[in-house]
């Protein structure tokens, strides 16, 4: 028994606790000690550990679209996705979860995305020197991960079956995850560990590279069946999900290819010439007018233009650092800023 798992037993003997429960408890500690995960035995010691009381917990619980708002924005390519955002309550709770429990346990080889040191640069990174590629996407990808599932996670990792429960409901919404919920995207990647080393496998053996960011898939290489195809579809389908028709590509023989955004040709990565065009003409707008006579003309409103206008140069320079023309921006950006 580990030191800390023994302040817990010499605590429990303090309290009174009979020698049946201290014995019972000691194991539970023990597992989620073991796990890296806070000890929590009741909704009490949540609420004292989250800050927040009893009655607000048991109400986000049962109550759970009430800690909501529903709304919808733009895809990039027309039609809009629905975000549904916690209250600043809720989004306390969960973010505790995510940083107390989830996090420690956000560990997917497979996946790029929500992850530290990953990012969509690691994920194309990944398919360099392929000259075939094949890309799945999951439909409803959040929706399509049950609340049953988040409930074995939680159990699994040594809580009872009824705090599993109260912490499964407090990162859900509808009884699935949500596109809005911070401990969405890290549960997605612990949830999916087994599904991406069955692709993975799979892959290896057809001499194939396989990595996935959030719900798209990307297999590649120099040769992919129509059996591998529809195999990986079929294990993807067997898993619950579905896989958006519309969206499924296979680019044969390609000399460049566009994953999560980045530009892959032989070994090379590149951000598309097409978002550095567009950048690059608003940026020739605020040195030719000024800064100022190119927001009030273009009736730009966003209080985070220009921070957003400084990440987008940093994106370009993290994929392509030795752009001279995009540091010359940076620089000219940087000093308006200050």
């Amino acid at each position: 028994m580990s030191n800390k798992a023994k302040e817990w037993v010499a605590y429990f003997n303090d309290v009174g606790l009979q020698e049946v429960y201290i014995n019972e408890y000691g194991l539970v500690v023990e597992k989620l000690l073991k796990n890296k995960v806070p000890v929590i035995f009741e909704i009490e010691h949540l609420s004292k550990l989250v800050g927040i009381n009893v009655k607000t917990l048991y109400s986000m619980i049962f109550s759970t679209e009430k800690f909501y708002r529903e709304f919808e924005i733009p895809k990039k390519k027309g039609g809009t996705r629905k975000i549904n955002a916690p209250f600043k309550s809720l989004k306390k709770v969960q973010q505790w979860i995510y940083l107390n429990i989830l996090k420690v346990k956000n560990k997917n080889a497979y996946a790029h995305g929500f992850l530290d040191k990953k990012s969509i640069f690691t994920n194309a990174k990944e398919h360099i020197n392929s000259s075939v590629f094949l890309h799945l996407d999951i439909k409803d990808f959040f929706p399509s991960i049950p609340i049953g599932w988040v409930v074995n996670f939680f159990y699994n990792l040594g809580y009872s079956k009824k705090l599993s429960f109260y912490l499964a409901k407090l990162c859900c919404f509808k009884d699935c995850l949500v596109q809005g919920s911070s401990c969405s995207p890290a549960l997605s990647n612990i949830l999916l560990v087994n599904l991406d080393k069955k692709l993975n496998k799979y892959a290896l053996k057809n001499n194939l590279k396989y990595s996935r960011y959030a719900d798209d898939l990307v297999f590649s290489g120099k040769f992919i069946s129509l059996g591998f195809r529809n195999f990986c579809s079929f294990l993807i389908k067997n898993y619950g999900f579905k896989v958006n028709a519309n969206k499924t590509r296979l680019k044969v023989n390609a000399s460049q290819n566009i994953i999560t955004g980045i530009q892959i040709k032989g070994s090379i990565l590149s951000v598309p010439k097409k978002y550095k065009r567009k950048l690059k003409q608003e940026i020739y707008y605020i040195e030719k007018y000024g800064f100022i006579s190119h927001v009030n003309k273009k009736k730009i409103k966003n209080p985070d233009y220009l921070p957003s206008l400084i990440g987008r140069v940093n994106f370009v320079l993290n994929v392509e650092p030795n752009n001279s023309e995009f540091i010359e921006y940076k620089k000219m950006l940087s000093n308006l800023i200050q």
